[in-house]
């Protein structure tokens, strides 16, 4: 083999050598980018999930998200969770509750994730938004209604609790209810809701984290 064969063949090598090593670069570099583009996603799932205040959240799961509506746009809605600003995008499919008021900016809500894509479902105001000065945020036809409220005191005939309009004093039912399960310690000054019957008898009280 003469001089220049040898040249050749040793220049022709070097330059796969090098393609080699460039294609090995960039496969390492898509891979770090897949990688950091996952990290990222699952970072960004993991810092809407921890303004969660149901204590039965779990990841994969969607769950609810409970805040002021600071802002809302076409695409995104601003809510403030404990004193942050944390932006949710809006689904395709985004709707709210039926009756909920045009102007709602200030108010508290509760906003339903999709856990896959961290995109807001729905939109309802909560409880407490919706009460008037007696505490009712809803009622039943048959006369019913539901209130909610800070509990004062609870006996084993009455329970009295404080909204906005001064202490309500209801008479337990006979068959009253009472399910604190999700919260732990003294039930007093925390926020409950009493499901009240026409005669204004409370047959349940329910202590909800969301509320707190």
């Amino acid at each position: 083999m003469n001089k220049k064969m040898v040249v050749l063949c040793i220049s022709l090598a070097g330059a796969l050598a090098t393609g080699s090593l460039a294609g090995c670069s960039n496969q390492n570099d898509s891979s770090q980018n897949a990688s950091q583009s996952k990290n990222s996603s699952s970072e960004k799932k993991s810092n809407l999930q921890q303004y969660s205040r149901d204590p039965d959240s779990k990841q994969d799961e969607d769950f609810d998200l409970i805040g002021t509506l600071d802002k809302e746009t076409n695409d995104e809605l601003t809510l403030v969770i404990d004193d942050k600003k944390v932006k949710v995008p809006k689904s395709d499919s985004f709707k709210k509750e039926k009756d909920t008021p045009k102007n709602i900016d200030g108010k508290q809500v509760s906003v339903e994730i999709n856990d896959k894509n961290q995109n807001a479902e729905s939109l309802e105001l909560t409880p407490q938004a919706k009460a008037d000065s007696n505490g009712i945020y809803e009622k039943d036809a048959d006369g019913d209604y539901s209130v909610i409220g800070k509990l004062i005191n609870e006996t084993d005939n009455d329970v009295t609790i404080e909204v906005s309009s001064g202490k309500k004093t209801y008479k337990k039912s006979k068959d009253f209810e009472q399910d604190n399960d999700n919260m732990s310690g003294d039930s007093k000054n925390k926020v409950v809701r009493l499901e009240v019957k026409k005669n204004d008898e409370v047959e349940s009280l329910e202590i909800d984290p969301e509320d707190q």
